[in-house]
């Protein structure tokens, strides 16, 4: 066997993926955001700084009367994630582990997934 460097590239898969980042409040407003990307604390810190931006743009005192539902997955739990959470005075609960029948953003999810609204049955979890 011969050691050296070889000029080989990382094959990715390219299959269609959309990320979707999505809040709903008990009005039925749903805040949402589309984007070609794994979930990531980047892409979390991103949309949450757009979402207070637009609450606050709707009222200023969003704070007193909302709370924001996360579950534990990595990236809303990380360092800088709750880091980034506490700087934007974001009032948070965190689920209890696999507490998806929870999480009404659950349901929103679920229909996203339907064949009514993915016709072609792409694959929407990871892998």
């Amino acid at each position: 066997m011969v050691r050296g460097t070889t000029n080989s590239i990382a094959k990715l898969s390219m299959a269609p993926r959309i990320t979707v980042w999505a809040g709903l409040d008990t009005e039925g407003e749903v805040y949402l955001s589309l984007l070609q990307s794994n979930s990531n604390n980047s892409v979390m810190e991103i949309f949450l700084r757009k979402l207070v931006l637009k609450l606050q743009r709707d009222d200023k005192d969003w704070r007193e009367n909302t709370v924001i539902l996360l579950d534990n997955a990595s990236y809303h739990t990380s360092d800088s994630s709750v880091d980034l959470l506490g700087g934007l005075d974001i009032p948070v609960i965190f689920t209890g582990p696999y507490s998806y029948d929870g999480a009404p953003i659950e349901l929103l999810f679920a229909a996203i997934k339907t064949d009514d609204i993915n016709p072609e049955l792409l694959k929407m979890g990871k892998g």
